[in-house]
C-alpha cells in the first residue's frame, strides 16, 4: 500500500503522509481499544490478535452469508432460476414457410387487426364544445314576466286620545316631587365673571 500524500507545512518543509502511516501501521493506536493504527486487534503484548481483514470478512459473512464455504456444484444454474421467456416465431421465417403454423399465425394476425378497427369504429367521437360563462352578461335575451304586487289593506288603529292628568294629592306626589332633582353644571370663575355687567377691563 504505497500512498502517496505530500503536504507542505506552515514552516516550508515537505511531509509525506503517506509514508508516516505505512511505517507507523503496526504501532499500538492512542485510546482504550487495544488496536494499532491498521486496525487489527492487539493483546497487551502489541501482537496482532485479530487482524482487520478478518475482521471484515467476518462482518460480511454475517450479514450477507459465506460466499466461500458453498461449492460450485451446489449454487443453482441461472437458467433453473430464471424460466426462459417464451419467444415468439420470428415472421420473416414464418413467410419463408408455408407450414400450417405460418398460416396460423398470420390468421391470428388478421383477426387482431379486425378487431382492432372495429373497436375503433365503435369508438365515440368526443366533441369539445366550448364552454361560455354568460353569467356576465347584463342583457337578458329573455324578458322577464311582469308580476303586479297589490298591497293588501292595512288596518289603521285609531289615535290615542290624550286624557288630561288630573291634579296630583297625597303623600305619594310629594314624594315623587321631592326626587325629582335638577342638576345644573356648576360654572367656573371665568365664566362668572363674563356674565357679570359693566366694565370687565381698565
Amino acid at each position: 500500500m504505497a500512498t502517496r500524500r505530500t503536504y507542505r507545512s506552515s514552516q516550508g518543509k515537505s511531509i509525506d503522509l503517506g509514508a508516516l502511516l505505512l511505517q507507523n501501521e503496526t504501532v499500538r493506536a492512542v485510546g482504550n481499544m487495544g488496536v494499532n493504527a491498521r486496525g487489527d486487534r492487539i493483546d497487551n503484548k502489541g501482537t496482532v490478535v485479530d487482524s482487520k481483514v478478518q475482521q471484515s470478512k467476518r462482518q460480511y459473512n454475517k450479514q450477507i452469508g459465506p460466499q466461500d464455504s458453498i461449492p460450485q456444484a451446489s449454487r443453482a444454474p441461472v437458467a433453473d432460476v430464471i424460466p426462459p421467456a417464451p419467444v415468439a416465431p420470428d415472421p420473416y421465417e414464418l413467410q419463408k414457410s408455408n407450414s400450417k403454423e405460418a398460416e396460423a399465425f398470420k390468421e391470428t394476425r388478421r383477426a387482431e387487426k379486425a378487431t382492432a378497427k372495429a373497436a375503433k369504429a365503435t369508438k365515440p367521437k368526443v366533441v369539445k364544445t366550448p364552454v361560455v360563462d354568460e353569467s356576465f352578461l347584463d342583457i337578458d335575451p329573455t324578458p322577464a314576466p311582469v308580476v303586479e304586487v297589490v298591497p293588501e289593506p292595512v288596518a289603521v288603529a285609531p289615535e290615542p286620545v290624550a286624557v288630561a292628568p288630573t291634579p296630583a294629592s297625597g303623600l305619594a306626589d310629594a314624594i315623587a316631587r321631592a326626587k325629582t332633582i335638577k342638576q345644573e353644571q356648576l360654572k367656573t370663575p371665568r365664566q362668572l365673571a363674563q356674565e357679570k355687567s359693566g366694565v370687565k377691563k381698565i
